[in-house]
């Protein structure tokens, strides 16, 4: 899943859970879980699959974090409320560390890489959407979780 999906996960469960540990915790797990479904990423062509098309989408999903972040502070969402702020943290970590896997290649992000890969292709390798359908499923979601937020 993209950021954007895993931030109003844990946009969620920080507005049902109340204790901010609990919240990274479970937005940790179910951001592994959320990556079991397929949702379009295994099937992009190799040519794509270079620094430049890598943050191209980086930057595109940061941004429609920051349109989906201002919608919800428009609509009165407490944003800074720790168990948000940790839920959103805690669902969003295994990508941020990916990040850092790419950029350093070191021996402790290879293993998380390692993980993260393991909950994400479970499914994916074998069943996974093209990057267009996969793109309107996540849209789906995060239409779903913005309804359950607001």
């Amino acid at each position: 899943m993209f950021l954007t999906v895993h931030s109003a996960t844990g946009v969620v469960i920080g507005q049902y859970i109340s204790n901010p540990f609990i919240a990274f915790v479970i937005g940790l797990i179910l951001h592994y879980i959320f990556d079991i479904i397929p949702h379009g990423d295994t099937k992009v062509d190799n040519k794509y699959k270079n620094p430049i098309h890598i943050a191209l989408a980086g930057i595109i999903d940061l941004t429609v974090i920051l349109f989906f972040f201002t919608f919800l502070l428009i609509n009165k969402v407490d944003l800074l409320k720790p168990s948000i702020v940790m839920g959103v943290i805690g669902s969003t970590l295994p990508d941020i560390l990916q990040a850092f896997y790419y950029v350093s290649r070191g021996k402790i992000f290879t293993r998380l890489q390692n993980f993260h890969n393991f909950w994400h292709d479970m499914i994916s390798t074998k069943h996974d959407f093209n990057l267009p359908i996969g793109l309107i499923f996540q849209s789906i979601i995060l239409i779903i979780l913005t309804i359950i937020i607001i």
